[in-house]
């Protein structure tokens, strides 16, 4: 049960770091100039890494639950 919950609670940071992604990566691209578009960069390259982090580790924990109840 804790590894379902677990999963959860990754799951939503999954949405909520999604969501910045999408948002950073609007600001780059409506930027008309490069020079303005460059303070977006990092934090859409830390929200796209911290997305397949938690997706990743989501995954893992789902998977991680369903095998302890098969268990």
């Amino acid at each position: 049960m804790r590894s379902i919950l677990l999963s959860l609670a990754l799951f939503g940071g999954v949405a909520f770091t999604s969501n910045q992604t999408r948002v950073e990566g609007l600001a780059i691209n409506l930027a008309p100039t490069a020079r303005q578009a460059a303070p977006h960069a990092a934090p859409f390259l830390f929200y796209a890494a911290a997305t397949g982090a938690l997706l990743a580790c989501g995954t893992a924990a789902a998977l991680a639950g369903l095998v302890r109840e098969e268990a």
